[in-house]
């Protein structure tokens, strides 16, 4: 049964958009599901966000932190790092773009976002579909992705009064909670032409938050069925879980991909026995229950199992680091890992490295930031 959540409320601030927030941020590092706090929105004066960001503190940065971001050395990013997609092959990335309000300023959010921003780094384009109001908030959404090399035609523009996607988040030992705003104008994607054609024949990566409601729901299936490949991220929030729909979703999808606490949540789902079972016998019995082509189970900081029709089961144990913010590392893990299986890498380096570039996120600020190739090749497998 799923548990009861406060319902509060607030209007999110216009906020003072400065170069030190400018990064994104969404879902769980491919680590244990946190759980979510609905909020819908209303006029409260001195409400939690605004105190959080309507003076500009701590989004806009003080003369000494704007002199030492000037300054300071930007990461090596090795040729090696972008490589061409050789295997032509478009994806497409349907969901909710929003604000994520951090205890370090405001981000820009949303698992598809951070997805296409981890798959820009690695050389390979591809599509973001989502909503967002017709607001400051929504404008920035676009100049943001813009600014990332991503592009934004496919982002429909509420012509009603439905406001960007907002989201407060709460960090407790680099792990996130989230109370997440309702209604939001991604929650009113609309299934046109022009979206079904971005769809058609691509890759299609999308989870579950995006469906909870109805109008949102016909999107993203609508994108789904055009896919000439389905990636299912599922993605559970509490209280935004569907079962039935998460179950529709998984059967046959190319790469369904769920964090260890997710896995005997689908097995139950699907009336497996779960007790007693070891997360392996489980996965190969959720494989088998769904007819999958692939299906990844992330454990937090212990690495990764991929399992495959082709090359059956391999895992990798993860990295050595210390974790500052997990938010967007899970986001990185799946872009690297698609991409890779993309180029027709064997599915164990493939694994390897998405657990790489994902431990790397995880030591940094924010859920995009630039791949740093001496970094990321100096982390040690546990």
């Amino acid at each position: 049964a799923l548990s009861r959540i406060a319902i509060r409320t607030f209007t999110p601030p216009k906020m003072p958009f400065s170069a030190y927030a400018m990064s994104t941020s969404a879902s769980i590092a491919g680590a244990r599901t946190p759980p979510a706090r609905t909020r819908r929105r209303a006029s409260v004066a001195g409400s939690r966000v605004a105190s959080l960001v309507a003076v500009g503190a701590p989004n806009r940065p003080t003369t000494t932190q704007a002199t030492q971001l000037r300054t300071r050395p930007q990461p090596r990013r090795a040729a090696s790092l972008r490589v061409e997609a050789a295997s032509g092959e478009r994806v497409a990335v349907i969901g909710e773009a929003l604000w994520d309000s951090l205890p370090a300023g405001l981000f820009l959010g949303g698992a598809p976002a951070n997805v296409a921003c981890h798959l820009n780094e690695l050389g390979r384009e591809a599509t973001v579909i989502s909503r967002v109001g017709d607001d400051e908030l929504g404008r920035e959404v676009l100049r943001r992705l813009q600014g990332r090399g991503l592009a934004t035609d496919a982002i429909q523009v509420d012509t009603g009064d439905i406001p960007t996607g907002f989201v407060v988040v709460t960090m407790e030992n680099a792990m996130p909670s989230y109370d997440i705003v309702q209604p939001s104008a991604w929650d009113a994607m609309d299934p046109t032409d022009d979206l079904v054609a971005s769809c058609a024949g691509a890759v299609v990566v999308y989870g579950s938050l995006a469906q909870r409601d109805a109008r949102s729901r016909a999107a993203i299936t609508a994108a789904a069925n055009a896919a000439a490949k389905r990636v299912f991220d599922i993605n559970l929030r509490k209280p935004f879980i569907d079962p039935e729909l998460c179950v529709e979703h998984a059967r046959g999808c190319w790469l369904l991909k769920l964090n260890d606490e997710e896995l005997p949540e689908m097995a139950r789902w699907l009336g497996l026995d779960v007790d007693g079972v070891d997360a392996k016998e489980l996965a190969f019995a959720t494989f088998n229950a769904l007819d999958c082509e692939m299906l990844c189970v992330t454990r937090g900081g212990d690495g990764a199992a991929l399992l495959t029709k082709k090359a059956g089961w391999m895992e990798h144990p993860g990295f050595q680091v210390s974790a500052i913010d997990t938010v967007g590392a899970g986001d990185s893990f799946l872009a690297t890992l698609l991409d890779r299986l993309l180029e027709g890498m064997a599915p164990e380096v493939a694994l390897e490295r998405a657990c790489r570039i994902g431990a790397f996120v995880a030591t940094q600020q924010g859920a995009t930031p630039r791949h740093d190739a001496e970094g990321i090749k100096a982390l040690k497998a546990k």
